[in-house]
């Protein structure tokens, strides 16, 4: 174990679980069983994408973001950048497995995360009647805001590893203004936060901008969104649990004031698509024909 002034980072996906026998197999069931949260948001991931990219373009974007994770954590193990430097729990290896210097389930964890802000971001934008917003950076911009406000939340909780199931994972060399994390490492993810965003944005650049005539309830987004916030509030009740108040309470003022701005976005666009919805009931109203009396119509179908 290593002395501070070293900080735990991002163990929120990590569990160590003792020796296993370091086996192939053995690793293998470390890495899936053992990161069973992991596992279950990987599962996830990939019944959305699959559906919504189909699996050609989620397996193009599942390489890049794969490779965009190995490769940052890896240089920031060895080199301190982007993440800054920082070493992982070397008692894991041979427990699971392990690309270079780093466990697999780490970076393979930044395929859903980065997807599930990419969706997220797209439902907020373009509200629940709609697939698409008005301007693809509407939908970028808030989609970075998401995955990089889930490693403010994620990562300072992952410094408590030890007291719950994530156990400890890797740690780097502090302290930093964010309840001891660095600014780089914050500045280094947005950067790889982006990249991937910008990778899905390519790959699904031909989404066409449909309605969504139930609402929310159909909307084929939903599901991302309720699992980004499952990945962001579990870590925040565990917070709480944990007595660390102050970190719990700040993801919860972190949340507010943009789930205030969504709903009061999501008003307005309700109230347009009603406004509009009269506006054409009377356009089908003028459309028809006079009946016995001067002031009586005929209705079409619009106004049935």
């Amino acid at each position: 174990m290593l002395a501070e002034p070293y900080l735990t980072r991002v163990s929120a996906y990590a569990l160590p679980r003792g020796d296993l026998g370091g086996s192939a197999v053995e690793q293998l069931i470390g890495t899936v069983v053992g990161r069973w949260y992991v596992t279950l948001f990987g599962l996830t991931f990939l019944w959305r994408a699959s559906r919504h990219l189909g699996w050609r373009r989620t397996g193009i974007y599942f390489a890049v973001a794969l490779g965009v994770g190995l490769v940052a954590e890896n240089a920031s193990v060895h080199l301190g950048v982007p993440y800054t430097r920082y070493t992982f729990n070397e008692s894991l290896k041979g427990d699971e497995i392990f690309v270079g210097d780093v466990p697999l389930m780490v970076p393979l964890s930044y395929t859903f995360m980065a997807y599930f802000a990419f969706c997220a971001g797209r439902l907020i934008a373009s509200g629940p009647y709609r697939l698409r917003a008005p301007r693809a950076w509407h939908e970028l911009a808030i989609a970075w805001m998401l995955g990089v406000w889930a490693i403010w939340v994620l990562d300072p909780v992952s410094r408590l590893g030890d007291r719950f199931y994530l156990g400890e994972l890797f740690r780097y060399e502090g302290p930093g203004f964010w309840f001891g994390l660095p600014l780089g490492s914050q500045l280094g993810f947005a950067a790889t936060m982006a990249i991937m965003l910008l990778a899905l944005q390519r790959l699904d650049r031909d989404a066409t901008d449909e309605p969504v005539s139930n609402g929310l309830r159909d909307h084929p987004h939903l599901v991302a969104l309720i699992t980004y916030h499952a990945q962001v509030f579990h870590l925040a009740a565990v917070a709480f649990y944990l007595d660390a108040d102050t970190l719990g309470g700040a993801a919860v003022l972190i949340w507010v004031p943009a789930a205030v701005i969504t709903a009061v976005h999501w008003s307005q666009l309700g109230l347009r698509r009603q406004e509009k919805g009269k506006v054409g009931d009377t356009a089908g109203e003028a459309a028809g024909e006079p009946l016995d009396g001067p002031g009586d119509l005929v209705r079409g179908p619009a106004g049935q």
